[in-house]
């Protein structure tokens, strides 16, 4: 297996050492990407939040930071949740568990983020439909992905295991997963001089 390929694979589910380091790595990379996140999803007091895909709880700290939620992180990485459980220190409610086996009642959450976590989205729309149906009605999913045109400049996203997407196939995705296609918004933003990536914002009919 050549290097590229095993980046994937832990991008896909850190384990190890090696899964900590890129954790590490990665809430540097992703500080810009979550702020949009969440700048764009507004969360409100006393909002029930989940994080799908929480990694190190990094991104749960910086809302816990912002507003008063009642805070939810997801991963089904044993290395992530155990970084996301030392940084939380109980201010979060974490599960190790993915999204398409996670068995809560639907309509249980007010709002969701989806950080960078579509790239493992299977073509069945498995994990937005989870996550829309644990939604509220009128509540928000935000998700995050690098775009198509920047990642296929990377080796890891060719190993096959990252589906990529530009603006109009992340808003198929979301809708594909139950979304209104007229409750959809995808704004492509600049992260980097060299890196764009792509924010939507979905909202679930009531």
């Amino acid at each position: 297996m050549g290097l590229a390929s095993r980046l994937a694979g832990q991008l896909a589910r850190p384990r190890g050492l090696a899964g900590r380091l890129i954790g590490n790595a990665m809430d540097v990379a992703n500080r810009r990407p979550t702020r949009i996140a969440l700048d764009l999803l507004d969360a409100q007091p006393g909002e029930r939040v989940l994080d799908v895909g929480c990694g190190t709880g990094a991104t749960l700290s910086m809302l816990l930071g912002r507003t008063a939620v009642e805070a939810w992180g997801l991963d089904p990485s044993h290395t992530m949740i155990a970084a996301a459980r030392k940084r939380l220190r109980g201010r979060a409610r974490l599960l190790e568990a993915s999204i398409e086996s996670l068995d809560l009642a639907g309509g249980m959450f007010d709002a969701a983020l989806a950080l960078n976590v579509l790239y493992f989205e299977d073509w069945d729309a498995a994990m937005v439909r989870r996550m829309h149906r644990l939604l509220r009605p009128g509540g928000r999913l935000v998700a995050y992905v690098t775009s198509r045109a920047t990642m296929e400049n990377w080796a890891f996203a060719r190993a096959g295991t990252h589906r990529l997407f530009d603006a109009g196939e992340l808003a198929q995705a979301l809708a594909a997963g139950g979304f209104a296609p007229g409750q959809i918004q995808v704004h492509q933003q600049p992260i980097t001089s060299s890196v764009q990536g792509l924010v939507a914002l979905a909202v679930k009919q009531g």
